[in-house]
């Protein structure tokens, strides 16, 4: 072969040289951004943080590099199957708290033939970017057709890959929109709403205040629990309506549905309102000082 049959590469094969050049730094664009998606929803916050939190979340998931997202995948979502440690999100969780994940259990196996098919993807795509241009002489026929041929061979290694991903990010768009619509529904919201309401600071100083102060007949007076929070708990008190919604302490109260209320007349005429713990609920054996979280899901005020 002469040396300019060897260097005679047509125009129509170097166009689509190029061409493949751009589909498959597209593919493994879109396998990042696939990463990127099933990784961000990974949160946990209270009703306050957990909007903040999601935000936090995404721009720590954007900041890495492929193969950083890569590694975070096997760590975060293709848990074994066989290890019941759960770890992450789910570390120390309360009750007015929301977390969401999504994680896909396989077996050692599994995971670790993904993880030789994604370092394989890497390669290519890090030989594309960093190595491809210097070692393609676009004048040569022979160099051309090397460079469709390892173009296509990558394309293929890629597209199981981003089709895998594509799939998990399916199911993921489904059970957001599942959860979401589950979430806005009005007897869902009112519920969430009363959690973090029962799991207040100011909610557990109540309880333990009627258990410490009530009368012999169990009864409390409401304006002597008003007292007490004002002067041990006066930032809860002056930011009631902020935090919880509520202006008065026994509006806040009647939302919690913890409390059970009645009014008395008393000797000069008046009329006060008194409170109680409803016999539905109870304190636990392990209270606290009425400045202390006094609830824990499974050991306090809980209904029997």
């Amino acid at each position: 072969m002469t040396d300019s049959q060897e260097n005679d590469a047509p125009t129509v094969a170097k166009d689509e040289v190029l061409r493949r050049i751009g589909r498959n730094l597209l593919l493994f664009q879109h396998i990042e951004q696939l990463l990127k998606r099933l990784l961000e929803m990974r949160v946990q916050g209270t009703l306050e943080t957990f909007e903040r939190n999601i935000k936090k979340r995404q721009a720590k998931v954007h900041a890495q590099t492929l193969g950083q997202l890569a590694t975070l995948f096997v760590e975060d979502i293709l848990s074994d199957a066989g290890d019941s440690d759960e770890t992450g999100v789910h570390d120390q969780p309360t009750m007015s708290s929301i977390s969401f994940t999504f994680s896909s259990p396989a077996d050692r196996a599994y995971i670790e033939q993904y993880s030789v098919e994604m370092k394989a993807v890497l390669k290519a795509r890090n030989d594309l970017v960093h190595q491809f241009l210097p070692r393609w002489k676009p004048t040569c026929a022979k160099s051309t057709e090397a460079a469709l041929a390892q173009l296509d061979a990558d394309h293929a290694l890629a597209l199981p890959m981003r089709d895998r991903l594509k799939c998990y990010a399916e199911s993921l768009t489904e059970i957001l929109d599942e959860t979401i619509k589950a979430l806005s529904s009005p007897e869902t919201l009112r519920q969430l709403e009363m959690i973090h309401l029962r799991h207040s600071q100011l909610a557990l100083m109540l309880g333990e205040i009627t258990l410490q102060a009530a009368r012999a007949d169990g009864w409390t007076v409401l304006s002597t629990a008003s007292q007490i929070v004002a002067v041990h708990a006066p930032d809860e008190f002056r930011q009631m309506a902020k935090r919880y919604g509520h202006r008065t302490l026994k509006k806040f109260m009647l939302a919690t549905e913890l409390f059970d209320f009645m009014e008395e007349a008393t000797p000069k005429g008046g009329v006060r309102v008194l409170y109680r713990i409803n016999p539905r609920f109870t304190l636990g054996p392990n209270s606290a000082p009425a400045d202390a979280d006094l609830l824990t899901e499974e050991s306090t005020l809980r209904s029997k």
